[in-house]
């Protein structure tokens, strides 16, 4: 598999690539298409999602949990796929063990017993056979496996911060910093542009919140720091809710707000996440639910990369 470029950021060693690196997998290699592995991790991804979702479907107290735990099994999928070609392993496999490991990290584990009996429901939905004893064995070896190679790849560190917990900082300097912008103020129509933009703050939160999710269905994560993900999502949300305002000056905006964070790296993390609506829209026949969760933000990736 690929070795990731080092970044070091407080000491410590973190998986991340360059935009050329993430063009060259180890399924590139095997001779799989940039278009059939991308829309092959986001099934995947949604696979990971949905089943994270049917295991916490009884438990309303660990929504926020839960969806942490749907981004970090993303996550974990697509770092797999960094050292490995989905020639190699089953992606729905792969799904399976990023989820079952998500559980443990974000302390909510799950038994293996209770995996088995809701893949076997999900199998029954969906119209296929129930697990035989076999093949039940064999899933439960397969998942294992596949979840000591993820904790080889991720070094055993489970302290890993989200873009959720970076959102809603970047906002507020976000939302001071538009009240700068021109285009905004012009936008305001003589009204105060401070109100304006706190009044913007619980829409642009929710829609930012629903790009991260989106985002790392895709490579974004692989290639820049929470930080910039969460930023990145800010600025299409932003442009999504106020027409005025065109990318390039929201990523200045942002960049002066906030020193930690670089134009350059945010533009290809929304390239990254406009890619996965592109991909969305290929998937969308053969992934129902996933074309239903995406409809509401889908409209944001027409019009939005100017």
């Amino acid at each position: 598999g690929m070795q990731p470029g080092q970044r070091y950021n407080g000491g410590r060693r973190h998986l991340r690539w360059s935009v050329e690196e993430v063009a060259a997998t180890p399924s590139r290699s095997d001779g799989i298409t940039d278009r059939a592995e991308r829309v092959e991790r986001f099934a995947a991804c949604d696979y990971a999602r949905n089943l994270v979702r049917a295991l916490f479907s009884n438990e309303k107290m660990h929504e926020e949990q839960c969806s942490h735990v749907q981004v970090l099994a993303c996550y974990y999928l697509q770092l797999f796929y960094m050292f490995r070609s989905l020639k190699q392993e089953n992606s729905r496999v792969v799904a399976i063990a990023a989820a079952f490991l998500a559980c443990k990290v974000i302390d909510l584990p799950r038994r293996m017993r209770s995996l088995l009996r809701t893949l076997n429901q999900q199998r029954v939905q969906s119209g296929e056979a129930e697990f035989g004893e076999d093949e039940q064995r064999r899933t439960c070896e397969q998942i294992l496996r596949i979840e000591f190679l993820l904790l080889r790849i991720i070094q055993f560190d489970f302290d890993i911060t989200l873009p959720l917990e970076d959102i809603g900082g970047i906002a507020e300097r976000l939302l001071v910093a538009l009240t700068r912008s021109e285009a905004f103020r012009r936008a305001c129509g003589g009204r105060p542009p401070t109100q304006e933009a706190q009044g913007l703050r619980q829409e642009l939160l929710k829609i930012a919140e629903r790009f991260t999710f989106d985002s790392f269905m895709g490579l974004a994560p692989l290639l820049a720091p929470p930080r910039v993900i969460a930023a990145s999502a800010l600025a299409i949300a932003t442009r999504y809710i106020r027409r005025e305002m065109v990318l390039t000056e929201l990523l200045k905006l942002l960049e002066s707000a906030d020193s930690s964070l670089c134009e350059a790296d945010m533009k290809s993390v929304i390239d990254e996440i406009l890619n996965v609506f592109r991909t969305k829209n290929a998937v969308t026949p053969a992934v129902p639910a996933a074309a239903a969760a995406a409809a509401a933000a889908a409209p944001a990736a027409s019009g939005v990369a100017q």
